[in-house]
């Protein structure tokens, strides 16, 4: 199993078996990306509580890709891996609670999203999701106070048994330019910024600058093959992959302006 590859195909799936089912199908939805810095995630809340296809505004879902993989006996390293999902519903309540809102709190989203994916098996894997105990609590944004998130985990299970060998995160330096204070992975830009990615031998690295994950499937990332500059805010990620291994975890440095 090709575990880099494998995200999208259950991102795929999760948003197909949502948008099937005609209650969930109704509200509007949007994916986040591993790595996604808080600025963007709250830039993609922003766009997802709006009108749904049934014409009410108040509720939207997030899907969130795998956060955790492990092995699924502890005791036996390199066997099948136990990977955790996360579905997030968020609602507006001001909104929800107007006459143009669905009225319905995200509980009973959340809840039909569980008795939804009890039943579905994603692809690659060998039994169907098995779903922890769903969270209700109040999004802790400041700047989106009347934001109420449900968010339902679910685990599955590798189908094969082959090892699992993940390639070294890839190590950025960044040049031109100083980092924040505060966040070692932010940079101002009061200049050109160029970026020096070094990763394991033999790797191929791919990168993007438009916030979207950087591997093969997708049409936005390029192959790196030397110094990137940077001259715009934008948010560089980059991942390694090498064949035969899973790709390496995503390394990733935030260039903004004031």
């Amino acid at each position: 199993m090709n575990y880099q590859d494998l995200w999208p195909a259950i991102q795929a799936d999760i948003l197909g078996a949502i948008a099937a089912d005609d209650f969930l199908g109704t509200r509007s939805g949007v994916a986040i990306e591993p790595g996604d810095i808080t600025s963007k995630i709250n830039e993609k809340l922003a766009r997802i509580v709006g009108a749904g296809l049934d014409g009410k505004n108040g509720v939207g879902y997030l899907v969130l890709p795998i956060e955790k993989a492990e092995d699924e006996n502890p005791s036996v390293p390199g066997g099948p891996l136990k990977l955790t999902i996360t579905i997030q519903w968020v609602e507006n309540v001001t909104i929800n609670n107007s006459a143009t809102g669905t009225q319905m709190p995200i509980r009973v989203y959340a809840a039909a999203t569980e008795k939804l994916l009890k039943l579905y098996t994603p692809v690659g894997l060998t039994m169907n999701l098995v779903p922890a105990a769903r969270v209700i609590r109040e999004f802790t944004d400041n700047t989106q106070k009347n934001l109420r998130v449900g968010m339902v985990e679910f685990t599955a299970i590798e189908a094969d048994f082959k090892p699992f060998v993940r390639v070294n995160r890839p190590q950025i330096s960044v040049t031109g330019v100083q980092a924040s204070a505060t966040n070692p992975n932010s940079y101002q830009l009061t200049g050109p910024a160029v970026v020096t990615v070094y990763a394991a031998a033999g790797a191929t690295v791919y990168y993007t600058t438009d916030g979207t994950h950087p591997y093969a499937g997708n049409a936005t990332a390029r192959i790196y093959s030397g110094p990137v500059s940077i001259t715009a805010p934008c948010l560089f990620r980059c991942r390694a992959f090498v064949a035969q291994q899973s790709g390496s975890d995503t390394a990733a440095a935030n260039f903004y302006t004031l």
